[in-house]
């Protein structure tokens, strides 16, 4: 979320809108932006039919690797800290871009804890966007 937050002004360069949609209760969504940085729209959707919807991920087996934590150890180190949970801590996410016409452009779907879309391989897909 912080990579989103400090490059949200070139999505906005790009007339492109974030929109993040987390399982938590709504009244949480101000901590949540104060503790990421993240100023984009926000949505909750604590039934996960998005999330299912997607094919997203769901359940202890993302968050039973090795992998996952050397990426909890490294984002520490980053000065990343994991704030309380809210919604499914089960529940794994991703990332997805629509174009204007509804076009799938990019989707990542995490398949462990810390998994996350690579910056550089979204902005790529946003470069690659049709103009208006």
């Amino acid at each position: 979320m912080a990579e989103l937050a400090e490059n949200s002004q070139y999505f906005n360069d790009k007339n492109v809108t974030l929109a993040v949609i987390g399982s938590g209760d709504p009244r949480h969504f101000e901590t949540f932006k104060k503790t990421t940085g993240y100023g984009g729209l926000l949505f909750s959707d604590p039934s996960l039919a998005a999330f299912s919807l997607l094919g997203f991920s769901k359940g202890l087996a993302g968050f039973m690797s090795i992998s996952s934590v050397f990426k909890a150890a490294s984002a520490l180190k980053k000065g990343h800290r994991q704030g309380s949970v809210q919604g499914s801590a089960m529940q794994l996410g991703g990332a997805i871009l629509i174009d204007v016409s509804g076009a799938v452009c990019y989707f990542f779907s995490g398949k462990k804890a810390g998994d996350h879309p690579k910056i550089n391989e979204l902005i790529s897909a946003v470069d690659n966007l049709q103009p208006l």
